[in-house]
């Protein structure tokens, strides 16, 4: 990556930083995330490419996932090149300065339920699913989002008990507790983002595993409900809408199945897709989400090694 080719950086984490490039042979602008050439970055970066890589049997026209266009290495650092997308979803709420409506906030849940409905059928979870790695296109009429980085996405068979990571206010109870999980977390997350878009602010904002399980059992421990229905209700932040009482009673309801405690009894992508809460509101309500068959199947180490 030169001068020439370099517009301006768009984030920057642990991993490096993304920077907006135009690529010298289609003259298109695209977004590169420049990883680090440290060795625990450098094997993330990998096993990111792997999961990419994995994801390709995915309809790229429903799947509401980035698009990734390969990668490269500049010096000792991995780039990884996707599509250039408008803005974060995090700031996006900040521009907004308010919570959302119901309505709102249905396409944005129908979406991203799609997203990790698509992720789930090939047995992929993100791990990391908040406002800052979803991103959003307010060219449409209704806002379109789109799940990004898989940095710490990891194929359902590699999960491991006691790992916690990503960003604690989204860690589901069981990640907390060092009991083991699999990919319900990332509803767990995906009710908690709808939450905090609803309320404007975090449901549970604790700054330790403690305080996040304090919260949780507050909240959800004695009584389960009550709190929940209450604290939603009389919460200024959430802008009310009468019109759609229904819709926010649904929500609601929707909102407890994917914070459900029990992990067993925790709604699936799938079953959000299917909720009564997106009825005659959705054109494509029933259709189901699987990967496209006439892409072939590879293990992680042969994705690596096989571009």
């Amino acid at each position: 990556i030169d001068d020439a080719t370099l517009n301006k950086i768009l984030g920057e984490g642990s991993f490096g930083v993304v920077a907006k490039c135009r690529n010298t042979e289609t003259q298109k602008s695209v977004a590169v995330k420049v990883n680090k050439g440290q060795e625990g970055v450098l094997q993330q970066a990998i096993s990111e490419i792997a999961v990419l890589k994995r994801m390709r049997c995915l309809d790229r026209d429903i799947c509401n996932v980035v698009q990734w266009d390969g990668f490269f290495f500049d010096k000792e650092n991995i780039c990884i090149t996707f599509e250039l997308l408008d803005m974060s979803l995090r700031d996006y709420m900040k521009e907004q300065d308010r919570g959302f409506t119901v309505g709102e906030l249905k396409p944005i849940l129908y979406q991203l339920a799609t997203a990790l409905a698509s992720l789930h059928s090939i047995g992929i979870t993100h791990m990391d699913l908040k406002p800052d790695n979803i991103m959003v296109d307010r060219s449409h009429q209704q806002l379109k989002v789109k799940l990004i980085d898989f940095g710490l996405a990891r194929p359902v068979s590699a999960l491991h008990q006691g790992d916690c990571i990503g960003t604690l206010f989204y860690c589901a109870p069981e990640m907390l507790l060092g009991v083991p999980f699999d990919e319900s977390i990332d509803i767990w997350a995906l009710g908690q983002v709808m939450a905090e878009l609803a309320m404007g602010c975090w449901l549970y904002p604790g700054d330790t595993h403690y305080d996040m399980l304090r919260y949780i059992v507050e909240t959800q421990g004695q009584p389960p409900d009550d709190l929940l229905d209450n604290g939603w209700y009389t919460k200024q932040n959430m802008k009310q809408d009468a019109d759609h009482h229904r819709d926010q009673k649904m929500f609601i309801s929707l909102i407890k199945s994917m914070l459900t405690l029990d992990v067993s009894n925790r709604i699936n992508a799938q079953q959000v897709l299917d909720h009564e809460f997106f009825a005659a509101s959705i054109p494509q309500k029933n259709k189901k989400i699987k990967p496209n068959k006439n892409k072939t199947k590879k293990n992680l180490l042969s994705v690596i090694i096989s571009k």
